[in-house]
């Protein structure tokens, strides 16, 4: 279980790391020789702290959007944007590296009762909408209900529609809200008090605060989301301390201040909007993105690292790497094996041997690019252990791959076994490293072809079961870390039958094994941390003896932070990046 918070103590704290001191910088940025605080420091300390308002925050990216409806949005960068203008019900306390979890648009953690199957949330006072709409618990309601049983299903995290209703319960199904009403929730999500929102959950579970910090809880107008599809994404309606002025998807998107903001409604100070403006340019080149922010034309990138290719420049600059952070982000570089296109365990387990992770990593960075990962439970998951068993080791590869030959020779057409490995474009480390495991697959036999697919669709290539097996897409490599740091929050969408969908699946593999699916149930009845926490690492190694995927790398990355940047800070409210939600600028 996770002990119930002190909200009381964690806003003291929070005004405490506000009010902390740093070393101060000039205002410059980039190539103007400004010094920033120092190199990697943000994850430690609040740097540059400062009530200043007023100026614009110019923020790069070279990817786009997954989508910006708070309901299908599962891209961590896009959620820590989110940040600056919706409000779920929990969030995170700024505290650099915290990972403690707070009331937003909820007074605090939910009440328990009934055993743990019951959780009630009261809303705050004077939260609105930007139109002036009072937000009630039915908006709360219709926020989780459409993005959890419509046609919206299936391009976000899944964890309402697992948790609230009985398994297997037909009557929730195919069930589409848009179409068929929403009456048979009445029981689930209670909101006959428009301050307060009670869920009955069929099963305990305990850590529901997290859940509730997700981005489906932010409050959405049902009158303003008549139309299922991408419609609400083009213009959602802001809870937060900005609104969104204009966007042009792919290209551009801009945030000024919400002037219905009710600061009343936010005494903990989640949501300051010290900017005027924020400014994101989208899908540029990442060379180009790395220009710009090492030459002080942008502050800093949404979510992603600096390329390795810039790595020594910024190192051996002083002024430059004063200005650099190269924090680990709980997050795994990883390669699916599709268990369905390749069916067998011993072929997979090829791969696995056949993969040289020490290529990779320097792909990655080398030693600022973390460390290679034996197993998908980060270190900072309590309780994580490692599973050392396979080595690159080519002699072992080719072995088990004469015996995947003789058990399934369908799989070898050709004679050999041969498939697509997935990256996404405008991501050039990925792509290095995905040619880096062309080259040591090769070493013992199998044939590979590097495919390129956008990132904000990339779920739609590599999750899409029938795609991905006509596509013969064996392998795709991507980014995975927690939705919150437990085993939970980092296994069930990845791992899991909960993560595939029939689009838009998070679970490459797609792996459903009864012995993963049983432990995650076992896990979830105990009360107890200690058995939750070994549960989750025999579901860990469970799936590594299966051979479904390949971690590859834990995750540390370099990010880059204009000297002009004030409050800036690496904590879980981040999803591992810089806070977006309490940034201003000199």
């Amino acid at each position: 279980m996770i002990p119930r918070l002190s909200i009381r103590a964690l806003a003291a704290a929070a005004a405490i790391a506000l009010a902390a001191t740093a070393c101060g910088s000039s205002s410059g940025g980039g190539a103007t020789g400004a010094m920033g605080p120092g190199f990697d420091l943000a994850a430690k300390q609040i740097l540059n702290p400062s009530t200043k308002s007023g100026g614009t925050i110019n923020l790069v990216s070279s990817q786009t959007f997954d989508s910006l409806d708070p309901g299908v949005t599962y891209s961590a960068s896009t959620w820590n944007l989110f940040r600056t203008f919706a409000r779920p019900m929990m969030t995170y306390q700024h505290t650099p590296g915290g990972n403690q979890i707070v009331g937003d648009l909820a007074t605090g953690p939910g009440v328990q009762s009934n055993g743990g199957k019951t959780w009630t949330y009261t809303l705050r006072d004077n939260a609105t909408f930007e139109d002036g709409k009072t937000i009630t618990s039915a908006d709360v309601r219709w926020a989780i209900e459409r993005s959890n049983w419509s046609s919206l299903i299936g391009n976000g995290p899944t964890y309402f529609r697992n948790i609230l209703v009985p398994a297997g319960d037909p009557k929730f199904k195919d069930l589409d809200v848009y179409k068929d009403g929403d009456r048979d929730f009445d029981n689930i999500i209670v909101t006959t008090d428009p301050k307060k929102i009670t869920f009955n959950l069929p099963e305990a579970f305990g850590e529901f605060d997290y859940v509730m910090s997700l981005l489906q809880t932010a409050p959405v107008e049902r009158e303003k989301d008549k139309d299922a599809g991408d419609t609400y994404g083009k213009q959602p309606v802001s809870t937060g301390a900005y609104k969104i002025q204009s966007y042009s998807p792919g290209k551009e998107l801009k945030l000024v201040k919400n002037d219905a903001y009710n600061q009343q409604s936010d005494p903990d100070h989640l949501h300051v909007a010290l900017a005027d403006t924020i400014d994101v340019q989208l899908a540029v080149d990442s060379a180009e993105r790395d220009q710009r922010l090492l030459t002080g034309q942008a502050d800093a990138d949404l979510g992603s690292a600096l390329t390795v290719a810039n790595h020594a420049k910024v190192l051996q600059d002083p002024a430059l790497k004063s200005q650099t952070d190269d924090a680990a982000d709980s997050s795994v570089a990883y390669a699916s094996i599709n268990t369905q296109l390749i069916p067998n365990v011993s072929c997979r387990q090829a791969i696995e041997y056949g993969v040289d992770k020490s290529t990779v990593l320097n792909q990655l960075g080398g030693q600022w690019g973390g460390k290679i990962a034996s197993n998908l439970l980060p270190d900072s998951i309590p309780g994580a252990v490692a599973f050392p068993t396979y080595d690159f080791n080519v002699p072992k590869a080719q072995q088990l791959l004469a015996t995947c030959k003789s058990q399934a020779p369908e799989l070898f057409p050709n004679g050999k076994l041969t498939f697509k490995i997935a990256a996404q474009v405008n991501a050039p480390d990925l792509q290095n490293a995905a040619t880096a495991i062309q080259s040591s697959l090769a070493l013992v036999g199998i044939d590979t072809e590097v495919k390129l697919y956008p990132f904000g669709q990339y779920s739609q290539y590599c999750g899409n079961q029938e795609y991905a097996r006509a596509h013969r897409l064996g392998m795709c490599l991507a980014n995975w870390g927690p939705d919150w740091l437990t085993g939970y929050g980092m296994l069930d969408q990845l791992v899991t039958k909960n993560g595939i969908a029939a689009t838009g699946s998070q679970n490459y593999a797609f792996l459903s094994d009864s012995v993963v699916n049983a432990l995650e149930a076992h896990a979830l009845s105990s009360v107890e941390a200690t058995t939750q926490q070994q549960d989750w690492v025999k579901m860990d190694h469970r799936v590594m003896d299966l051979a479904a995927f390949v971690p590859l790398i834990q995750r540390h990355v370099m990010r880059f932070r204009s000297a002009r940047l004030t409050n800036v800070m690496i904590d879980q409210a981040g999803m591992g990046g810089y806070d977006l939600s309490v940034l201003g600028v000199k």
